[in-house]
Parts: C-alpha cells; sequence; structure tokens
C-alpha cells in the first residue's frame, strides 16, 4: 500500500504539470491533483516513518554511474511527509487565489513547473544512489528558478532568481565533490556502499567530505555566507511558491547536511559538531536581527526562515558533538528535536507565507509601514496568521516551542563534555539562540502589531478585505496541524523516534516520553496516580515530554504549557470577576488635548525597531537620513521625512566585492567569444589533446 501511495503521488504530480498545459480549465484541475498528490505523499511518508517498508526501484543505464536507484527510507520519507503536508495546503490555498483574482492568479506554465517541481523533491528524497541524487538536486535547482522567474509581475523576479540559481550552482559544486570524495572508498555509487566505504577513507578526506557537505547542502538551506538568494527569492514568488520555497526546497539543504554528516560520514571528530553549531548559531541570529528591522513582510519571513535554519543545523551540531564524545542518548535526543523542529518550522512559515499572500492581495502592499488595521477588516485571516506567528516566535502551545524549548534543554547538558574549549563553544552558541529566540518574539510582536492591529496607515490598508473562504481553509489547516504538533508532543516524538535507531543507534522515546500507561510506571508512578491509566491504549508511553531522572538540568516543556494555560486561565477568571463586580461609566477619554487620533500618531515598523537597530548597528552597518521638507514643519503644516536603509547581511563585503570580480573576469574574457568557428574548432582540438596526453601518461 505504501508503494502504490508513494507511486500515486509521483504520477499525480506529473498529471497535474500536464493538466496545466493542456486542458482548458487546466488551472483548477492542476492544483486538486496536486492536492491530491499531496495527500498521497504525506500517507506514504508517515506509513515508512512509522515502520512500513518503503518502495525501492532500479532503472538500468548502461552508463559508468549505474543503475538509478530509488529506496525510500525513514529519513527520506519524514521529508516526503512533510512535502505532502505543505504541498497540499499551498495548492488548496492557490484555488482560492482562482477565485480571489478572476482566474489571472498564476500563469499556466507556472502550474506546471511547480509541479514537475514536487515529482523532482519525491525523487530527490528516495534516491539512493548518487548518480540519481544528483540529478534530482540538479532539477530541482532549476524549476526552483523557473518557479520563481516566471511570474513577471513580480518587480526583481528575475534578479531574484537568477540569484537563486547562481548560488545554488556554487553549492552544488560542493554537493558533486561530497559524493566524488565519498565515492574513493566505494563500491559504487549507491549510498549504502558510500556508507560502508565511508569509514575506510582517510581522515583528511573525510574532514574534506564534511566540510564540503556544510557549505553546498548549506547554500541551499540559507546558511551564511550562501545565503543572500534567501530574501529577494522568497519576496518575488508567488505565496504558495514562496510556502515551497521556504518549508521544503531549503529543506532539502537540511536533508543533504542530515543525510552526508549523520547517516554516510559516521561518527567523526568533536570539531565537525562544533562547526556546525557554530555556524547554524551565527547564521540564525542574524537572520532574525534582520528579519527584525526588515519593512517588507515576505522579506521578514524569508530572513526568519534563514534564522530556523541555522537553529535546525545548530541542533545537528550539537548532535554530532555529543556522539564524537561516546553521548549516544543525547545526540539521538538533540537530532530528533533538531527534526521535529523541522517538521514545526515547515508548518508555520508555509502558514506565514499563505497570511502574507493574503495580506498582499487585500492591501494591496506587504510594507508594514502602509498595513495596520487588517484585524477588523480580515479578522479571520488575521488570527490564522497570529496562530502562525505564535508557533514561530516558539510561544506555547502551538508548534515550535516544544522543539526549540527542548533543543536549549539538550544543549545545556554540555558541562559533560570533555574539553573546555567544546564546552565554551556550546555556551556561547547557547546564549547567542537563547538571544535569537527572545529577538524572534520581538520580531513578531512587531509584525503582527504593527501590521494587524491599530489603524491603517494607507488607504490599500483601509479597503482590505477578508481572503476567499478556501484560502482560509488552507490556513486554517496549518494552523490545527501547528496546534497540535504544540500539544501533542509524545505522538510526534514517538513517531519520529523510529528514525532513531537507524541514524543513531540507540531510540530515546522512553528518555523524553514518561511510560505512564504501563503496568510498570517506575520513577512516575506518582504521575500515574494522578490519570495515567485513564488514557491507556494509545499508541504512545504518555502524554507529556519530560526528561528521564539521569537528564538533570532538563525541564519538562509540556508542563510548562500547562502552567502557563492554567496561568492564563487563572488571569482572564480573576479579570472576569473583578469586571463583573464594578460599575462601568462611559465617556470621552482625555488625551491631551488632541481631537482625534490618526494612524501618523501610531508607532510604525521603523520606530518598533528602532532602539534594536541602535544597539546592534555595529552588525547592520545602517544608514540614517532626517531630512525636514520647510521650514513650516516646526508648525506643523510641513513635513519631515526620514530614510533608514539596512544593507542585507553581508552584502558590503561579500556580494559587491564578488560581483565586482565577476564583472571584471567576463569584461576581459571577451576576446575567448569571438563568434569565430575556426577558434571554437580549435579549442576542441586543444582539449582532446589534454585529455591524449594525461590518459597516456
Amino acid at each position: 500500500m505504501i508503494a502504490v501511495l508513494y507511486w500515486l503521488a509521483a504520477i499525480l504530480y506529473l498529471a497535474g504539470a500536464v493538466a496545466a498545459v493542456v486542458l482548458p480549465r487546466g488551472r483548477l484541475v492542476s492544483l486538486l491533483s496536486t492536492i491530491l498528490g499531496g495527500c498521497a505523499a504525506f500517507a506514504a511518508g508517515v506509513g515508512v516513518v512509522l515502520g512500513e517498508p518503503g518502495p525501492a526501484g532500479m532503472l538500468g543505464t548502461g552508463l559508468l554511474v549505474g543503475p538509478l536507484t530509488i529506496a525510500l527510507d525513514p529519513l527520506g520519507a519524514f521529508f516526503l511527509a512533510v512535502l505532502g503536508l505543505v504541498s497540499a495546503a499551498a495548492a488548496l490555498y492557490a484555488i482560492g487565489g482562482l477565485e480571489w483574482h478572476s482566474g489571472q492568479w498564476a500563469p499556466r506554465c507556472q502550474l506546471a513547473v511547480l509541479d514537475l517541481l514536487l515529482v523532482s523533491l519525491v525523487v530527490l528524497v528516495s534516491a539512493s544512489d548518487a548518480a540519481l541524487f544528483l540529478i534530482a538536486w540538479e532539477t530541482v535547482a532549476v524549476l526552483g528558478y523557473l518557479a520563481v522567474n516566471l511570474d513577471d509581475r513580480e518587480p526583481g523576479a528575475a534578479a531574484a532568481g537568477y540569484r537563486m540559481l547562481a548560488l545554488g550552482e556554487i553549492g552544488t559544486v560542493g554537493v558533486v565533490g561530497v559524493f566524488l570524495f565519498l565515492s574513493q572508498a566505494g563500491s559504487d555509487l549507491s549510498f549504502a556502499a558510500l556508507r560502508s566505504g565511508a569509514a575506510d577513507l582517510p581522515p583528511s578526506v573525510r574532514d574534506i567530505v564534511f566540510v564540503l557537505a556544510l557549505l553546498g547542502f548549506g547554500a541551499k538551506a540559507g546558511l551564511l555566507p550562501l545565503h543572500l538568494w534567501v530574501p529577494g527569492a522568497n519576496a518575488a514568488a508567488p505565496p504558495h511558491v514562496a510556502a515551497l520555497l521556504s518549508a521544503v526546497v531549503e529543506g532539502m539543504g537540511l536533508y543533504g547536511i542530515v543525510r552526508v554528516t549523520v547517516d554516510l560520514l559516521g561518527t567523526g571528530p568533536v570539531w565537525w559538531g562544533l562547526l556546525a553549531l557554530g555556524l547554524g548559531a551565527v547564521t540564525a541570529f542574524v537572520g532574525i536581527l534582520h528579519a527584525l528591522v526588515e519593512r517588507d513582510l515576505k522579506r521578514l519571513l524569508a530572513y526568519s526562515t534563514i534564522e530556523n535554519d541555522g537553529l535546525i543545523v545548530a541542533a545537528v551540531g550539537m548532535a554530532l558533538t555529543y556522539r564524537a564524545a561516546g553521548m549516544t542518548v543525547l545526540a539521538a535526543i538533540a537530532g530528533l528535536f533538531a527534526l521535529y523542529h523541522l517538521l514545526n518550522h515547515a508548518v508555520a512559515k508555509a502558514l506565514l507565507f499563505l497570511g502574507a499572500g493574503a495580506v498582499d492581495a487585500a492591501a494591496g502592499t506587504r510594507d508594514l509601514e502602509r498595513l495596520g488595521g487588517l484585524v477588523r477588516r480580515m479578522p479571520g485571516s488575521a488570527v490564522l496568521f497570529l496562530v502562525g506567528a505564535l508557533a514561530i516566535a516558539a510561544v506555547a502551545p502551538f508548534a515550535g516551542y516544544i522543539s526549540e524549548w527542548s533543543i536549549l534543554e539538550t544543549m545545556l547538558q554540555s558541562f559533560a563534555l570533555p574539553g573546555v574549549l567544546a564546552r565554551l563553544v556550546v555556551a556561547f552558541a547557547g546564549a547567542l539562540l537563547a538571544l535569537t529566540a527572545a529577538v524572534a518574539v520581538t520580531t513578531f510582536v512587531r509584525v503582527y502589531a504593527v501590521g494587524f492591529l491599530a489603524q491603517p496607515r494607507s488607504a490599500g490598508a483601509a479597503r482590505s478585505r477578508e481572503a476567499p473562504a478556501v484560502a482560509r481553509a488552507s490556513m486554517g489547516l496549518l494552523a490545527v496541524v501547528s496546534l497540535g504538533l504544540g500539544i501533542l508532543p509524545s505522538f510526534v516524538v514517538t513517531m519520529l523516534d523510529h528514525m532513531s535507531p537507524r541514524l543513531w543507534g540507540v531510540s530515546v522515546v522512553a528518555r523524553v516520553v514518561p511510560p505512564l500507561f504501563t503496568d510498570q510506571p517506575g520513577e512516575y508512578a506518582p504521575l500515574v496516580a494522578l490519570g495515567g491509566g485513564v488514557f491507556r491504549g494509545l499508541p504512545v508511553n504518555g502524554l507529556v515530554i519530560i526528561p528521564a531522572p539521569g537528564l538533570t538540568t532538563i525541564t519538562s516543556p509540556t508542563y510548562l504549557v500547562l502552567g502557563e494555560i492554567l496561568l492564563l486561565g487563572a488571569v482572564l477568571g480573576a479579570v472576569r470577576l473583578i469586571s463583573g463586580r464594578r460599575v462601568e461609566r462611559r465617556g470621552p477619554v482625555w488625551a491631551g488635548g488632541i481631537p482625534r487620533f490618526t494612524a501618523r500618531m501610531q508607532y510604525g515598523a521603523v520606530a518598533y525597531s528602532n532602539p534594536a537597530r541602535l544597539i546592534f548597528n555595529g552588525l547592520y552597518r545602517s544608514r540614517a537620513e532626517l531630512v525636514p521638507i520647510a521650514a513650516a514643519a516646526r508648525h506643523g503644516t510641513g513635513a519631515i521625512v526620514y530614510t533608514q536603509e539596512v544593507p542585507p547581511p553581508l552584502e558590503r563585503v561579500l556580494e559587491r566585492p564578488a560581483g565586482w570580480i565577476t564583472g571584471e573576469i567576463a569584461r576581459r574574457s571577451w576576446v575567448f567569444q569571438s563568434g569565430s568557428v575556426n577558434q571554437y574548432v580549435l579549442y576542441i582540438f586543444a582539449m582532446v589533446l589534454v585529455i591524449l596526453v594525461l590518459r597516456a601518461v
């Protein structure tokens, strides 16, 4: 059955691509096919993660690379399930977009390219040899570029797509290098052969493979310094494409990092984990700092994606560090919660990008300075966006809280690591990630307060209207999943733990989920006495995430959620009790003599983030300018213009110099492109001669 669902998903995605181009009502048929394909992919992925045998297949090529093979294992199945869930929700939102924009929502070719991209992603996560993996990887890069670039209504889409493709190809060089080095000790290019041969590689070669994997796959995941494509591509892409880019396509970079560093390479030195931990922590901090000052809503969400991808890589680095130190259980816990956070982020970020699309379509702008008051004009979308904002800011009880808290708590176990340097690096990274979490809360408080509350600051925001019911249904689906991931963590941990023995060699579910529903609860007998036996028969040990007694510094995030809910209920009850006993009188509010409040009197996006910009201006390197227009500005009849520029991270020190060098090389290379056929034949002759000489030597 799992194999049928897997192949059905690929066929439905292909059918959607064909229908978008061929059929008269191709857009609607294509999107419906994508929804069904997403449901099939999700079901197949969950089935394999839970232990069902995955589909397998082989295609002979007759070439040196050998046959192309597919074998879906639990790690690939996890990413397949995420792909299916997000693609179904994005396609459902797109159907609402058709209604919203009178059938002019997206070009047919873009929907076809998107379905082909989904097929390539299905192949990528199930490829079991390096050749098929690289083919799928490059196909995803090209189709991702086309998906961003085909909608020419968005200014800057062409440049954003090209940057995405160019930086992706730089990463591809590293990915190719990974498999070239791994193949030195393998009998063929299958993952099984590469895995068994990796241990026989010299330590220096293994080190090179690790660094190439971190940088090559990191380019897709948006890690520094190859993150420059992420804000532009996500801002230029339509909402459903941006949701897939952020939640799935960038996630393939994380998939590659885990596949190579955890699965294929095996245990390495401690510095592998410390490097990944440090790079991830710095990426997360830089990403959220730029999200805090960004005015464009979609670019802000893209910087938030950089932050969360950095956090996930930091968690993987923590797991690698623990494994190198022989602390296998902690390594497995850190790795499990890294995948948990990846799932939480994918759901929440897809919800936020779809919500940003609804805001853009309703108000005609994504500029936070020109929004405001949307909670009254589109209340359904506003509530759903709030769920996504709370989830991505790791606020209980939504997705993100359990995984982010558990990652930070697992890092507190670093006191047992051997070596002062390792403990210092982990302490610094942990402090940086804790600060990142605090800035993330501030960022999304700013987004919601400035964008959805107060009064409209533009005519478009004042005229905004609610998103269509179908679009809200897609966002509602993701919001419900996000809530479920937050309040039912033991189910998620139990499911993800099926991957732990294969990746880490140990199961960890008993270390974080107490056995409340068994006849031998051990240290958790008091919990059973409080009612644990009521839920006997559920496919989990318990309903809370709590550490085993040996993990002394970890507290229970589930209990903190319950405490928060109880405290909130007590506060609301007290307020209601007090307000019900007092006499209410209504009258005009004294406002310092101001006859009427206007939108210009409220905090804007720049004012909200300006204190942080001043504190961290050494990192921002921003420029601000205050220009009074006419002397009458002092008397209330003129104006004062305040402009602020925050360049993208590393633009001045990396992007501009690299662009200048590339331009100079291109300008000076024109002599090789003379247009002369004779000269090109000479090039071919010289190349053949070089090859013959090398073979003779």
